[in-house]
């Protein structure tokens, strides 16, 4: 605890002095030589020489200052239709990227051409494998962060899949596993729309629907971890079928794939609308986005819809946990205006009136990035032993 409350002090200072440190964390000035002594000693720290003159004379005070490429961390974001590496130094800094489509296979098989995509993303970065301290890995489903299995992943056709194990057969190291919602809150939280707000709710609205819940800047993760799973909850009066096996699931009405459907449904029985089919004659979600844009009323009621059944989702996080912001993410959220008014009319049409005072709504920050960072933040998190750690208890 103490190493990780002097090295992260040391980081976000760029260049400090012992003494300086010692006082910030409150810690005494021997106990912080120690450990400073230790980081220097294993490549972590680097001495940079004499500070400014001492205020009242003196010796000069040594700076200090972290070394961002003495550790690096990776961070793996599957998503249904694309999956996002990241490779970042140590003080979470992009120095690599691939993103490519998800392969469309069994886990083992998708997995392990997932993992090796990571190898090659961090040999192609320059980055000796040794100095990768953890890799973070985040895929939209039910996971069991303590087991790092993924539980159940709908919309990836996943169902006990133990990712780190499939995952570490190629990529050595820590590996983490966890939600995307979650991973998503966490990220807005920490460098996002969210960032000095301890209590958030993030609803993660893309292929499917989920919810990443913060309570006091940490993660609340229920009794298996599976909290936030609010795309799963029956609206009443719906039926369309869910692929988790149930109907009328808030994701059936209101997600990429729901949005296609609808949109499908008015080109079908005539609607006077320039929704089109794709090249491959189906009507996507990113063609009634374009035609709402474009102004067709038909397409602007379809998101108006939408947007609604995501506001009374969001109401009932909100009136169960009480947040103090709202963040809305994911490929639906990039719509804009056309989807994201009605969700926060709704939402403050039926939350509670004092749960709606003061509350913020707002866009994610990060974008399609969200879940890509939240891995970044998982594994960095983990592997520092991280004296702020919101993923864990």
């Amino acid at each position: 605890m103490n190493r990780s409350l002097v090295l992260e002090a040391i980081k976000a200072a760029g260049q400090i002095s012992r003494a300086r440190v010692a006082e910030q964390v409150g810690l005494t000035k021997p106990t912080v030589s120690a450990i400073v002594d230790a980081l220097l000693h294993e490549g972590v720290l680097r001495e940079l020489g004499p500070g400014a003159t001492a205020a009242l004379g003196g010796r000069r005070p040594i700076l200090l200052e972290f070394d961002s490429s003495s550790e690096y961390v990776v961070g793996v974001g599957v998503g249904v239709r694309r999956t996002a590496i990241v490779v970042a130094n140590g003080r979470g800094v992009e120095v690599a990227r691939t993103t490519f489509a998800t392969p469309r296979s069994s886990p083992a098989t998708a997995l392990a051409k997932i993992a090796s995509r990571t190898a090659a993303t961090i040999a192609e970065a320059g980055v000796d494998a040794d100095l990768v301290v953890g890799t973070g890995v985040v895929v939209p489903g039910l996971v069991d962060a303590d087991q790092s299995t993924c539980l159940l992943a709908p919309n990836l056709g996943w169902r006990d899949v133990p990712v780190r194990e499939l995952v570490s057969r190629q990529l050595g190291g820590q590996i983490f596993v966890h939600n995307t919602s979650q991973a998503a809150a966490v990220a807005e939280s920490v460098e996002g729309a969210a960032v000095g707000v301890g209590d958030v709710v993030l609803l993660y609205a893309s292929h499917g629907v989920g919810a990443g819940i913060l309570a006091d800047r940490r993660v609340f993760h229920g009794f298996r971890g599976l909290a936030g799973e609010i795309g799963h909850c029956v609206v009443p009066g719906a039926s369309e079928p869910c692929r988790c096996g149930k109907r009328g699931c808030v994701e059936t009405l209101a997600s990429g794939p729901a949005l296609a459907r609808a949109g499908a449904r008015a080109v079908e029985v005539g609607l006077a609308t320039s929704i089109r089919p794709g090249a491959r004659g189906k009507v996507t979600s990113e063609a009634v986005s374009a035609a709402a844009h474009a102004g067709d009323l038909v397409a602007l009621q379809i998101l108006a819809d939408a947007g609604r059944v995501l506001g009374i989702a969001a109401s009932w996080l909100v009136n169960v946990v009480n947040p103090a912001a709202v963040v809305v993410a994911g490929g639906l959220a990039e719509i804009g205006p056309p989807l994201l008014d009605p969700l926060e009319a709704s939402l403050r049409e039926h939350v509670l009136p004092q749960a709606a005072s003061g509350l913020l709504v707002r866009r994610s920050a990060l974008g399609q990035d969200a879940a890509v960072r939240g891995a970044v933040l998982l594994a960095r998190q983990n592997t520092e032993s991280y004296y702020r750690v919101v993923f864990r208890g």
